[in-house]
C-alpha cells in the first residue's frame, strides 16, 4: 500500500508540475473561449464551472500540494515512522469525507441542473441524471468503506507495534 501511494504521489507531482508548466502559456482569461470556440457566447455555465476555470492554477496548486504531501507520508509509512502512519491515517479519512461531500454537492448540481430544463420534460434524461448521482454515492461510499478498512488495519495493535516514533 505505501509503494503503491508513493508511486501514485509521485506521479501526481510530476503531473502536476507539468500541468503548471502548460497553465503557465495560457492566459487565465482566454482557456473557456478556446474551449468553447465560436458557441463560446451563447454557452451559459454554472457559476461553480465558470470558478474552477477562472482558479485553474490554485486548484492545480492545491493537487500538487496534496500529492507532495502522500509521498512524503507514504515515504513515512514505508520507514515504519509513527508519523507516517499517523499521517496516512488522516490522509485517507480525510479522502473519505472529502468524498462523501464531494458526492453530495454533484447531487445539488444534478439536482439543480435538471430542474426547469430538459430533465423535466424527458424521462430518460431524468433517468440518466438519477442513474449520475447513484453511481456517484456509489462511488463515494465504496471508497469511504476501503479507506475505513485500511485505517482500521493501520489501527490494530499488531501493525502499531511496527511503527518508530522517532
Amino acid at each position: 500500500m505505501a509503494w503503491i501511494s508513493l508511486v501514485l504521489g509521485a506521479m501526481g507531482v510530476a503531473s502536476g508540475m507539468l500541468q503548471a508548466l502548460l497553465l503557465l502559456g495560457v492566459p487565465a482569461d482566454g482557456l473557456l473561449p478556446q474551449l468553447l470556440g465560436p458557441m463560446g457566447a451563447e454557452v451559459v455555465l454554472p457559476p461553480m464551472l465558470l470558478w474552477v476555470f477562472e482558479h485553474l492554477q490554485l486548484l492545480n496548486f492545491l493537487s500538487l500540494l496534496s500529492s507532495a504531501l502522500v509521498t512524503w507520508l507514504s515515504w513515512g509509512l514505508l520507514q515504519r515512522r509513527e508519523w507516517g502512519r499517523l499521517g496516512f491515517i488522516a490522509v485517507l479519512g480525510g479522502g473519505a469525507l472529502l468524498g462523501l461531500v464531494a458526492a453530495a454537492l454533484f447531487g445539488k448540481l444534478l439536482a439543480a441542473s435538471g430542474t426547469g430544463t430538459l430533465a423535466d420534460a424527458d424521462p430518460l434524461v431524468r433517468s440518466l441524471l438519477s442513474a449520475m448521482q447513484a453511481v456517484m454515492w456509489g462511488g463515494a461510499l465504496m471508497v469511504a468503506v476501503l479507506h475505513g478498512a485500511i485505517i482500521w488495519k493501520l489501527c490494530t495493535l499488531a501493525i502499531r507495534k511496527e511503527f518508530r516514533s522517532t
